[in-house]
């Protein structure tokens, strides 16, 4: 009876042994660790940093704002259509997309800027009911107008389309996933408090 005993508590002392270290391995593995990403690997690689307890999302959105915030601006300049645009020195701008427009980039966030010509003469009033049908949210004003929606499934777009004069037209325009609204919102108020800087 004490030998059946002993191999019983030796048993069970195993089981609660292996289902500890079972549990401690499913929690090292579970949702409960939080990921940081590496700043020059934000968007690449990501790794687990055990000394930090910060939301990965959260950690990674504060940081872009932050860049976006104290970044120096870079003045792109249209000589044929006589004016400048500025953005900011950590996008990268895109070279030979043509004198009339200009793309910058940064990971998956875009700036583009577009000079063109319309085939007949549109008021502003004209051209904002024909463009802005699939946008979310719009509003017009003296000489441009403001529209937003998606452009993608999982990105959204800032829009602002300005008349220059006759059949010339402009629109500066952001492109962003929607997770990071609040991190390009600098790139967003640029956009609204644009004016189209003349050349003298």
């Amino acid at each position: 009876m004490k030998i059946l005993f002993k191999f019983t508590m030796i048993a069970l002392t195993m089981t609660f042994m292996v289902c500890a270290c079972e549990q401690k391995d499913s929690y090292s593995m579970g949702s409960h660790v939080h990921r940081v990403v590496c700043h020059d690997t934000i968007y690449r690689d990501s790794f687990i940093v055990e000394k930090y307890k910060i939301d990965t999302v959260f950690y990674d959105t504060k940081w872009l704002r932050k860049r976006f915030e104290t970044a120096k601006w870079i003045t792109w300049t249209n000589y044929r259509d006589s004016f400048t645009v500025d953005y900011p020195d950590c996008m990268v701008r895109i070279e030979n997309i043509g004198e009339r427009n200009m793309r910058a980039e940064y990971h998956s966030i875009t700036m583009i800027v577009t000079a063109y010509d319309d085939a007949k003469e549109m008021s502003l009033q004209e051209k904002y009911e024909a463009i802005n049908q699939s946008a979310v949210t719009k509003s017009i004003a003296d000489s441009s107008f403001l529209m937003a929606g998606w452009c993608d499934k999982d990105k959204l777009y800032f829009e602002k389309d300005y008349k220059m004069d006759g059949l010339r037209w402009m629109y500066l325009r952001v492109e962003f996933p929607s997770e990071y609204t609040w991190a390009v919102d600098p790139l967003l108020q640029y956009v609204l408090e644009y004016k189209p800087k003349r050349l003298e």
